[in-house]
């Protein structure tokens, strides 16, 4: 949607316009259903800090010191090349408001549903330029009318329409637009009290706003996109904050694109790791995992009444390793996930799980190693003993059933670890140089030190991974290759306050 698009030329372009306003403002929302399952905004003029940190942002990205002027530029080269030039100063500019906004209603089918809505202060102008970009006309398609409001098939893209509504030229597909009519003319979005406490919260320099209720969220995937049993499982873990609103705030600056987000509290703790910078340091990926036995305990205790003959289940485990499922999940401390590597033959990673009691998890770790040398002559699996510097025990596992690469097993101190290629055990549990030490990781740790770190990407050695993958012959990564040198990092993490969930992710920027 090419009108869609030039939101962002618009946010960078120095069109003027005001700001600073305190009070709520819906913008967008008021053609936007109650109900929708994601809505999303840009500011569309910023000013001030907030429009000098834009240009910062994306003009690392796009590695000029004109990024409004180059997003412009690339616009109007698309369009051209669609066979319906327009010329942003002249087509766009004269008639874009303040802000602009894409919600959806669902996200079940082969695409989603919903509309993208533009604030106009002209909107007959804005018609015009819709028609012109779409290389529609007056009277061809021939307009239709919906609750009173006339729209037209795009041509360019015959499963959407566009019109416009009250003061906003909506661009999306027949019901999108329909459901943007009955909201401007009933309950819209912006009506809704929950919708602007929660806006009301945000930081009001932000560039974007992310909004929805998780639930309608869920229920908008639709049938066959999500498991039955495990959407049950989700909802009754989560409880009364599935139905509670999540508002996320979009802001930048010259090292990074930063959004917050809260919601509902669901009692669940999100503690950071202290295994996460222990991992080597050439690691392009750690999860961070806390206290992850007494998060399946939790889960278990939760859950319990819905998994078929538990009881049984548990007692056979009882059976089977010698400690109750209580023992088991008292044995597990911190956790984390880590990936390193960028060909597909050095790829390398391991999870490795902090042992409150090594003496039950070594003693099961023998007992694994027992079961799997029982069956290993027949199926052409290797097994061996490791020679670990630091001590403890472990073993390896080789051959074409296994992986293309070793998996070992290995118990060190208060450690375990499983861990994918040849020394990967070794390397986990003493590795040359700790991911605390890179500079990447510490830069992103320092973005969300108040919730503590869940998960770090180090995005330069994923796109190097990508490379040597195939993505070279790929157009479409060619084509984005020359943006992708400017991301460093994306860091996430999280934490509750009072009766709030609080979620932070940082894309840095070199």
């Amino acid at each position: 949607m090419l009108a869609c698009l030039a939101i962002a030329a618009a946010i960078l372009a120095g069109c003027g316009g005001g700001g600073g306003n305190k009070n709520v403002d819906v913008g967008p929302a008021a053609a936007v259903p109650e109900n929708a399952a994601l809505y999303l905004d840009a500011t569309v003029k910023p000013t001030g800090a907030a429009k000098a940190d834009a240009n910062a942002a994306l003009g690392k990205i796009l590695g000029t010191g004109d990024p409004g002027g180059k997003i412009v530029s690339l616009l109007e080269q698309q369009s051209k090349a669609g066979g319906h030039p327009i010329d942003y100063q002249t087509d766009v500019a004269p008639w874009l408001g303040q802000k602009a906004a894409f919600f959806f209603t669902s996200f079940a089918g082969p695409a989603a549903q919903g509309a993208a809505v533009v604030e106009t202060t002209n909107p007959a102008a804005s018609l015009a330029f819709a028609r012109k970009a779409s290389g529609a006309s007056s009277t061809n398609p021939a307009p239709q009318t919906y609750n009173g409001v006339s729209y037209q098939t795009d041509p360019s893209q015959p499963g959407n329409v566009f019109g416009v509504v009250d003061r906003f030229l909506v661009d999306g597909d027949l019901a999108g637009f329909k459901a943007a009519v009955d909201a401007s003319r009933g309950s819209s979005l912006g009506d809704s009290s929950d919708f602007k406490d929660s806006i009301a919260d945000l930081p009001s320099d932000r560039l974007g706003t992310l909004y929805t209720i998780p639930k309608a969220f869920i229920d908008s995937l639709g049938p066959g996109q999500v498991d039955p049993s495990s959407k049950a499982l989700l909802e009754q873990s989560a409880g009364e904050s599935l139905s509670k609103p999540v508002a996320g705030a979009v802001t930048a600056n010259a090292s990074s694109i930063q959004l917050e987000a809260t919601g509902g509290n669901n009692g669940v703790e999100t503690p950071e790791s202290s295994l996460l910078g222990t991992v080597p340091s050439d690691s392009w990926l750690a999860l961070g995992i806390g206290h992850l036995g007494d998060t399946i305990k939790a889960n278990l205790d939760q859950f319990k009444n819905n998994i078929p003959n538990f009881d049984a289940a548990a007692q056979q485990i009882q059976a089977a390793t010698g400690a109750s499922i209580e023992q088991l999940t008292g044995a597990l401390g911190d956790a984390v996930i880590y990936v390193g590597g960028t060909t597909q033959p050095t790829l390398t990673g391991a999870l490795v799980v902090q042992t409150k009691d090594p003496s039950l998890t070594g003693r099961l770790l023998g007992q694994l190693r027992s079961l799997l040398q029982l069956g290993a002559g027949s199926s052409g699996v290797s097994i061996k003993p490791l020679q670990l510097s630091g001590g403890g025990t472990g073993f390896q596992l080789s051959g074409p059933t296994i992986a293309p690469q070793p998996v070992e097993i290995a118990q060190q101190g208060d450690k375990i670890v499983i861990a994918y290629g040849a020394g990967s055990a070794e390397r986990s549990l003493t590795p040359a140089q700790p991911l605390s030490s890179s500079e990447p990781f510490s830069t992103a740790k320092g973005q969300v030190s108040s919730l503590g770190t869940d998960f770090f990407l180090d995005l330069p050695k994923v796109f190097a991974l990508a490379e040597a993958s195939g993505a070279k012959s790929d157009p479409q990564y060619l084509q984005a290759k020359p943006y992708l040198g400017a991301l460093s990092y994306l860091v996430s993490g999280s934490g509750t306050e009072h009766d709030k969930t609080e979620v932070k992710a940082v894309l840095g920027l070199k």
